[in-house]
């Protein structure tokens, strides 16, 4: 890590974005002077910023650039041309302006192992239980992940120098000049591959580009290091062979090196066995769903290969808490359930909603869904996000979010997906604005349910306001109770 001067003043542009919220609290942690500015902030960044003393400004201000006057200036990827903080630092300052990666791979990593875990889904869950289990077993591993782990303090740690990193590898850019996958500056020890599919439609043509960016990642692994891939995903599967590193096979079918077999899952959590050439161990989880079971062995391969480690014969991960954000329960009482998840691709939507229906087979699944990147607006997933959606009881679109982004010709066709979706569950709508659909939701919960347990799913990758508040509200209500 790069020795800090006290004089040594950073500004977050874009502060409100999770990885950078995260980063500004280590550099502060760490002896820098931050600041930042961004649009409205929602929770958890705001308040994380917040404990830790981090100032920042809750709209793009040049001023509040100029009176903070730093070293530094930290360019997070939701910044593009036209910011009138970014135009002046392009005319005065653009030596002082770096990527959030780039900082933190150069500034604060420094000469150690590194694991770094990407994949279209499941890379924050993943990370944050390798972190989770390192400390466990009694290695402070370092880490940054791109989102708040509720075992740790947060969402980036600088841990112990002698001990590995880990990175949740993002395959979206690094910023407005640096059009490369995020996970290019973290050059791997270690990589972990835990599925591809198309997303960030705004930054990848198609499906090969998403491939070759991937294969750019796996190209930094020395011969000295693993790789660890989803065996089951043919579309990691199309970028292989490599004749460098060692390769990891892991998934659901026998003909991997690691396979995972005997799933059981109930209310309370999951368990199920990994084996490989030299016997099997066992896991326990709190978590739910076959997906959350490939994210934590893909976890505990990493941990233990890169540590050169054994396998025990039994791993108890349940006091692993979760993420922010990730199928995080927000109620939950005998008539109704009401789970929060960052998920936006059909995907992941589809998986978690499967996880669901299978713990509660004989409830009332409702699934609220705001569509705010640009995947969830696109046509090309109509058919994806039908499928998805199939498996709930009633689902519920909010207002789009940044829609002008989307051509008229690749603009999903919002009439004719719920005409179609209506006609595979009891009730498919969509509302002009939010409140509108909190105002439906509620009075479909206020009917009788026939004795069935309502399970309300909200799914959003931005702040679904007024919804997501208000079930927070009625959230920190019942804790308080």
């Amino acid at each position: 890590m790069r020795p800090v001067s006290k004089r040594e003043r950073l500004y977050f542009l874009a502060i409100g974005g999770v990885a950078m919220g995260n980063v500004a609290v280590l550099a502060k942690q760490l002896g820098y002077e931050v600041s930042g500015c961004d649009r409205k902030l929602y929770p958890p960044i705001d308040q994380l910023l917040n404990t830790n003393g981090v100032s920042f400004l809750e709209e793009f201000s040049l001023e509040h650039l100029l009176n903070f006057a730093p070293s530094r200036i930290v360019v997070g990827n939701a910044v593009s041309r036209g910011n009138v903080v970014l135009e002046h630092i392009l005319e005065c300052e653009r030596h002082r302006m770096i990527s959030l990666p780039e900082f933190l791979s150069q500034d604060l990593v420094g000469a150690r192992k590194r694991i770094v875990i990407s994949g279209t889904h499941g890379k924050t869950t993943t990370a944050a239980i390798a972190a989770f289990y390192m400390r466990q077993i009694g290695i402070c591993g370092g880490y940054f992940i791109g989102g708040i782990p509720k075992n740790l303090t947060s969402g980036v740690d600088l841990g112990d120098g002698s001990a590995p990193f880990i990175f949740e590898g993002d395959e979206y850019d690094c910023a407005f000049f640096d059009k490369r996958s995020k996970f290019i500056h973290y050059m791997p020890n270690t990589a972990v591959v835990n599925c591809i599919d198309f997303d960030h439609g705004d930054i990848f043509c198609d499906i090969g580009a998403v491939q070759r960016s991937f294969f750019h990642l796996l190209c930094l692994v020395p011969n000295s290091g693993h790789v660890i891939i989803n065996g089951d995903d043919p579309n990691i599967d199309a970028i292989f062979p490599i004749s460098w590193a060692t390769v990891h096979r892991v998934g659901w079918e026998k003909n991997n090196d690691f396979y995972l077999q005997n799933f059981f899952m109930n209310r309370d959590g999951s368990t199920w066995q990994v084996a490989h050439k030299k016997g099997s161990f066992c896991v326990q989880t709190c978590l739910h769903g076959r997906f959350n079971a490939m994210n934590a062995t893909m976890a505990l391969l990493a941990s233990h290969l890169t540590l050169n480690l054994p396998f025990p014969t039994d791993i108890d991960l349940r006091d692993y808490k979760g993420v922010c954000r990730r199928q995080e329960k927000l109620i939950d009482s005998n008539e109704l359930l009401a789970i929060e998840d960052f998920g936006h691709h059909p995907r992941e939507v589809r998986e978690v909603l499967t996880s669901l229906r299978e713990q509660y087979p004989h409830g009332e699944l409702i699934a609220c869904f705001e569509p705010a990147t640009n995947t969830s607006m696109y046509r090309m997933w109509e058919n994806d996000y039908i499928k998805a959606f199939t498996v709930c009881d009633r689902c519920f679109w909010g207002k789009p979010k940044g829609a002008a982004r989307i051509p008229a010709e690749k603009y999903l066709r919002i009439d004719l997906f719920m005409d179609a979706l209506s006609q595979r569950i009891v009730e498919a709508r969509h509302f002009s604005e939010n409140k509108l659909l909190l105002d439906y939701l509620l009075e479909t919960l206020q009917k009788d349910s026939n004795g069935r347990r309502r399970v309300v799913v909200l799914f959003s990758s931005g702040a679904f306001h007024p919804v997501l508040p208000y079930w927070h509200e009625q959230s920190s209500r019942n804790r308080a109770i």
